[in-house]
């Protein structure tokens, strides 16, 4: 998946105080330094948190980005340079560290008045010309907090790896006011995808084609013919270059045509503070158990299919009138219900050849895809096999209905048949995991790694030391 997991999840001031790759060194800048002065440099930059343990006395790329950090942390000139006044400021007891430096930073924001809706003020003109200069705001600032405002603050939010509210609170402003946050043209660019990748994006781009009526295939996060000539018909209607490939243009166009649209149904890659609301709901009755983002990912659309199960309504995943109003409603089901337990107990009981066939054609489909793990360390794979079987009608809540499905000991490897729910039990002195995955015959299964959270294909012949058990459906 491209860099798009990259992107959510960079940490508030990294841009700005990370060591990256400066352009090729002036040579003229190691004129005045010895070897062993710009090694003493860097140990002192170490210690102040600005370079990382790749001291070696050469002033390269490297050594200058780190200086950069520590002049402008220092109130200093960034020259990247060690000047007379960056070598006094850097070997007194007053240097400023990448610690310090981002503690003040923080402090200094979190005191801020959070704007919203309806403020009006120059603090509201100063974010919207900022937003405009990044590319999320299109129209012309006027220090009226309108809903447009609200729209491209949420796309920042988003984009820029935090909690979707669509309110400039203090988070929002220190990215937006002293940070180098990713910009809306290079977060395009970073979906772009096409014919052969595969991932988060590509998944999205599915979601929103289907939502349009172009996309009429299995949303499988693997970008193949139908999705290209899906593509090719909405850029042709629209009037943009078809190129069947999912380019920053289209991406402008999809973001924008969501957002026209509010009345579709939410789905996989929607965010705002209404997708905060939801998942506030769906966890207060006993469905979502994870952080609360704003962002419809994996876990959202698997706790909607569950409430949909629990509700008697078609699970498709998505949030829409009928599922909303039930959800919102004094009367919504909850999982605690003694009623809805029953119902998820006889579907679960009910496995059978069928329900195999569904599991190994919904785990089959997300081969080569990205999926965004939360597993626990006694259950690695949960998170994934949970949302293939709830994905096949399944209405997996815990990781003990997946245990208790997994009955039965396997003694040989070929006993596994595609679709079964597989557990890899394994102990050593002092734990015991259960890895879970899904049977996808000749030996092999389909799981997810504790490194990435990548869905792979593993022989089961390599997972040593464990005992195996599979489900029984007879």
């Amino acid at each position: 998946m491209k860099a798009l997991k990259r992107i959510l999840i960079l940490a508030a001031a990294a841009a700005l105080l990370g060591a990256g790759l400066a352009e090729p060194l002036d040579t003229e800048l190691l004129v005045d330094m010895t070897s062993d002065e710009v090694y003493r440099m860097e140990l002192r930059l170490w210690e102040l948190g600005y370079l990382s343990d790749d001291y070696d006395g050469v002033f390269d790329a490297q050594t200058r980005a780190a200086l950069e950090s520590f002049q402008q942390a220092n109130g200093l000139e960034v020259t990247g340079e060690a000047d007379d006044a960056t070598r006094q400021r850097m070997n007194s007891s007053d240097a400023l560290s990448r610690q310090g430096y981002l503690s003040r930073f923080t402090n200094a924001y979190a005191q801020m008045t959070p704007l919203e809706k309806g403020s009006t003020s120059n603090d509201v003109l100063s974010v919207q010309r900022k937003l405009k200069e990044y590319g999320y705001f299109a129209g012309e600032p006027d220090g009226i907090f309108s809903d447009a405002t609200r729209q491209a603050v949420e796309s920042f939010q988003m984009v820029n790896g935090l909690p979707v509210t669509g309110v400039a609170d203090g988070a929002v402003l220190m990215r937006l006011m002293a940070d180098s946050p990713i910009t809306w043209p290079a977060f395009l660019s970073e979906m772009s995808a096409s014919e052969g990748d595969s991932g988060l994006n590509v998944y999205v781009l599915q979601r929103k084609l289907a939502s349009l009526g172009y996309f009429t295939g299995s949303c499988t996060a693997n970008f193949g013919n139908l999705t290209r000539e899906a593509l090719a018909a909405y850029q042709r209607d629209r009037g943009l270059n078809v190129t069947g490939k999912a380019d920053a243009f289209t991406w402008s166009a999809l973001y924008a045509e969501a957002a026209a649209q509010p009345s579709l149904a939410l789905k996989a890659g929607d965010y705002g503070d209404n997708i905060r609301q939801i998942q506030e709901r769906l966890n207060a009755l006993g469905f979502f158990d994870h952080e609360i983002t704003g962002v419809f990912g994996y876990t959202t659309e698997t706790a909607a299919r569950l409430f949909q199960m629990a509700a008697n309504l078609t699970p498709t995943g998505e949030i829409d009138s009928e599922t909303l109003a039930l959800l919102s409603s004094d009367g919504a089901v909850s999982m605690l219900d003694g009623i809805v337990q029953q119902r998820f107990q006889l579907m679960l009981d009910a496995a059978n050849a069928d329900a195999q066939a569904a599991v190994a054609k919904r785990a089959r489909e997300l081969v080569g895809a990205s999926f965004g793990s939360e597993d626990d360390e006694l259950y690695p794979g949960f998170a994934f096999v949970q949302y293939v079987c709830v994905s096949a009608g399944l209405p997996v809540t815990f990781p003990e209905d997946l245990i208790r499905m997994a009955d039965r000991q396997v003694e040989t490897i070929a006993a596994v048949e595609p679709g079964d729910i597989v557990a890899f039990q394994s102990a050593s002195a002092d734990t015991v995991t259960i890895r879970l995955a899904v049977g996808a015959g000749d030996s092999q299964v389909i799981c997810t790694t504790a490194e990435g959270g990548w869905v792979v294909l593993s022989y089961m012949d390599e997972m040593e030391g464990a005992t195996v058990y599979c489900w029984d459906a007879d």
